[in-house]
């Protein structure tokens, strides 16, 4: 005789609602799954499976690359290296096939190792860059390598902001100076965020070279000054040659820039040329305002200057702070505003995790004080600098 629970039947109405239910969850799942997929789509390559022939077959450019499984060398599986050249003439280009950039922004990730030391005088660099295709080379980063390099793996990161989405590949020139040829630069775990390989038809891996033009202009500085209610910018160029316009753009977040003004170069020039703008409207402006330059030649090649920072608090004062060299490498100097001058200040270099890398407190600060940056790691910082409860700011690149 079963029991009263055993016989009874199992109810259709909540058998229906669990498989409904069941549905829904699985729904939900492959829709959050194909979310993050698309919104995060990324252009990436480990080179484990790959070969030189395959590599290229696939529109990568590799002159003068080869791969390696070595265990002293390969960062992962298999790797593959440059011999970077000693000449400063000397360059080795890796494009990447063409790709589609869906945003304003792609981010550049890679490992990187020197399988040796360099000597002494000797460096190494990788400029990174995109270059569109009819071979300009639109924005670019770069890295550089001495004798204060070691051979442990590390990882370059860096944004790049304020391109137009569209169809680029992304290019590493290799470079170097004095030292042995025989130090090997190994890269791997390539990727590119916001990017997708590019579908252009036949052709697709005909390669334009880099257009060889000169910088479209040789900036000497760029400054920025708050004199109640306008802030004035100044700067300067050492050379101009087939050089169109400056374009002063101005942000509130140091992301997202709008046009300010244009101004016209002198075209063509090899003595030093100053330029003043005075920006009048700032009327119930607050908060911190970015400034920065873009030089523009006639070929419509680009160029950015570092960001200037103004700060307008409820009291209309002028916080502003000058780093240079920016990039840096091993020494960055902070010039601070003159009311500062003789009080105690606090500096911090800031990553992009928002941890505090280095700090440094004075008693009586200078108008300039210097920090040794040497043994940060490649990428971008906010310096900061606080005094009597106020602080002020600027984005640098550590090389």
């Amino acid at each position: 005789m079963q029991s009263e629970e055993s016989s009874k039947e199992p109810n259709p109405t909540f058998n229906l609602y669990l498989k409904m239910k069941t549905m829904k969850t699985l729904v939900l799942s492959i829709t959050a799954i194909f979310t993050l997929v698309t919104t995060k789509a990324q252009f990436t390559e480990n080179f484990d499976a790959a070969t030189i022939n395959s590599l290229t077959a696939n529109c990568w450019v590799l002159n003068g690359v080869s791969t390696t499984t070595q265990g002293n060398e390969a960062i992962n599986v298999k790797s593959i290296y440059t011999a970077p050249p000693t000449n400063p003439g000397t360059k080795i280009d890796l494009y990447t096939p063409v790709l589609d950039i869906t945003s304003t922004s792609t981010t550049i990730k890679f490992d990187y190792r020197l399988t040796q030391l360099l000597n002494a005088n000797a460096t190494r660099s990788i400029q990174v860059g995109l270059v569109n295709l009819f071979g300009i080379l639109v924005i670019s980063n770069s890295i550089t390598m001495d004798a204060s390099t070691n051979t442990s793996v590390k990882q370059y990161e860096h944004t790049l902001n304020s391109i137009t989405a569209g169809k680029y590949r992304v290019v590493l020139r290799i470079t170097g100076a004095q030292g042995s040829g025989n130090v090997r630069l190994v890269l791997d775990n390539f990727e590119v965020t916001n990017a997708t390989l590019s579908n252009i038809g036949s052709g697709g891996c005909t390669l334009v070279p880099i257009t060889e033009t000169a910088l479209p202009v040789k900036l000497i500085n760029f400054d920025a000054s708050y004199n109640k209610p306008n802030v004035t910018l100044n700067w300067s160029t050492a050379q101009e040659n087939n050089f169109s316009h400056f374009i002063l753009e101005q942000s509130t977040d140091g992301s997202n820039f709008n046009q300010v003004a244009l101004i016209f170069g002198a075209g063509e020039s090899d003595s030093k040329k100053d330029y003043s703008y005075i920006d009048r409207n700032l009327t119930g402006r607050k908060g911190l305002i970015y400034y920065r330059l873009k030089s523009v030649d006639i070929d419509s090649k680009l160029s950015y200057s570092s960001i200037r920072i103004i700060r307008l608090d409820n009291e209309l004062q002028n916080i502003v702070i000058t780093t240079f060299p920016n990039p840096a490498i091993n020494e960055l100097k902070i010039t601070i505003p003159a009311s500062w001058q003789g009080k105690k200040a606090t500096y911090e270099v800031v990553n992009v995790n928002g941890q505090v890398s280095k700090k440094v407190e004075t008693g009586s600060s200078s108008q300039t004080e210097t920090l040794n940056v040497s043994n940060l790691n490649s990428g971008l910082y906010i310096v900061k600098v606080t005094c009597e409860g106020k602080t002020a700011q600027q984005k640098i690149i550590k090389q």
